[in-house]
């Protein structure tokens, strides 16, 4: 059963998973071997995988200013980036920008969820870039494969978007 806004204190730092509302049983996955410290640009690899193994699991932290971060459960404190620099300010087409891994938390690493109707979220930039949001583009992704595939980038004015919409649940 997908996490709820009510859920999420009680998780602890029980592990996580993101799935695609779209694509069906394709999951955010998060390699971030080799990121050890900050770097500006972040680095490691963020894109989509068939099933949920070891790098398609989080812990959710809740920041004091009410934003979440998503930590790797493979990489300890490795976390989800997103980099809305250069996207282009339209709600449909390819999105753009930046998502891969940073060391730590800074601005880029903040997240507001926003709860929809169907009980999944869409997760916008909290501080570095408002009203920009996390895309995961599945097309193609059928199968585990170790390097996983298709597309995570980010969407301007996306709340809610078929692309921007992920279902949290306590990984198994």
């Amino acid at each position: 059963m997908p996490l709820s806004v009510a859920d999420f204190a009680a998780l602890g730092s029980k592990p996580i998973t993101i799935l695609s509302t779209f694509f069906p049983n394709v999951y955010l996955r998060m390699d971030g071997a080799g990121v050890t410290t900050f770097t500006g640009s972040g680095g490691g690899t963020v894109n989509c995988q068939f099933g949920a193994g070891p790098l398609e699991k989080f812990r959710l932290h809740a920041n004091a200013d009410g934003s979440y971060s998503f930590e790797s459960a493979a990489s300890p404190n490795v976390y989800l980036r997103m980099d809305g620099a250069g996207l282009p300010l339209i709600t449909s087409g390819p999105g753009g920008g930046t998502v891969n891994c940073q060391f730590g938390v800074e601005p880029y690493e903040r997240f507001k969820l926003h709860a929809q109707a169907d009980g999944s979220f869409s997760f916008e930039s909290a501080t570095a870039f408002p009203n920009v949001y996390l895309r995961l583009v599945g097309s193609g992704v059928t199968a585990s494969t170790d390097a996983g595939g298709g597309i995570v980038n980010c969407q301007f004015n996306a709340n809610g978007g078929g692309h921007e919409k992920f279902l949290l649940n306590v990984a198994g």
